[in-house]
């Protein structure tokens, strides 16, 4: 039998699933798996899934080896989600707060957290300049490099996916969000222009059904990215 390989490369947009409501919950990679490996069909598509958590550009050399050995027959991009978000605290210190290991100085990290960070969020994103943790100018960059990387080393197709926009909720507790994610769609999209990528926008889903929790996609939402990646894929003949 024929394997043809989809890989995606993403951050938690990509695994989460809220709110997860039972075990049979599937993200769209897992969707996209299920629609093409039907009972009819005479290829065996694979789905593997690079994409972790709180992923920005700049963490991609952790799976870079992989995105270009996987050798996909098509790669789907779901980057930009972490990077575009304004921040109230600097990425090493989130880091530590992240590590599972609980040493004496991720204990002291997280305490600090707890008592000035959580309640002061809002002040001190706003204190910070509303910057996330990458440059718009760098995000670009990387992201074409990236493009750049899996063109010129596999001969996969690439299919990039908009950010979500987040809701007022999220805006008011992380203020410039709403702002800086537009901007970063259109760095997406304007990327996708030039090299003549199928760039797919969700502006049209709504937060509170789509992706209730202001980024992550909901069962219905990921129902909705699956059919629409399933589209283009078969439409375009892509694998």
């Amino acid at each position: 039998m024929k394997v043809k390989k989809i890989v995606i490369v993403g951050n938690s947009a990509a695994l989460r699933n809220r709110p997860h409501v039972k075990e049979q919950s599937l993200n769209y990679g897992q969707l996209i798996s299920k629609g093409l490996n039907t009972e009819e069909s005479k290829i065996l598509y694979l789905v593997e899934s690079l994409a972790f958590g709180r992923a920005i550009m700049t963490d991609l050399h952790k799976v870079s080896d992989q995105i270009i050995n996987s050798f996909g027959d098509l790669y789907i991009i779901n980057m930009g989600a972490a990077d575009a978000a304004t921040r109230e605290m600097s990425k090493w210190f989130a880091n530590v707060l992240n590590q599972k290991k609980q040493t004496l100085a991720v204990k002291i990290a997280k305490f600090i957290h707890l008592i000035y960070y959580l309640p002061f969020r809002t002040i001190l994103v706003k204190l910070r300049g509303k910057r996330a943790w990458i440059s718009k100018s760098k995000f670009e960059k990387m992201f074409n490099e990236l493009i750049y990387k899996i063109q010129h080393n596999t001969s996969g197709k690439i299919i990039v996916l908009s950010l979500n926009i987040p809701d007022e909720r999220v805006e008011k507790s992380v203020p410039g969000s709403i702002k800086n994610y537009k901007v970063f769609n259109n760095i997406l999209e304007n990327i996708c222009k030039e090299k003549g990528l199928p760039f797919l926008s969700f502006d049209h889903f709504k937060s509170e059904i789509d992706y209730p929790d202001g980024n992550h996609f909901s069962e219905v939402g990921n129902e909705k990215v699956a059919n629409k990646i399933l589209s283009l894929i078969k439409r375009e003949k892509y694998v």
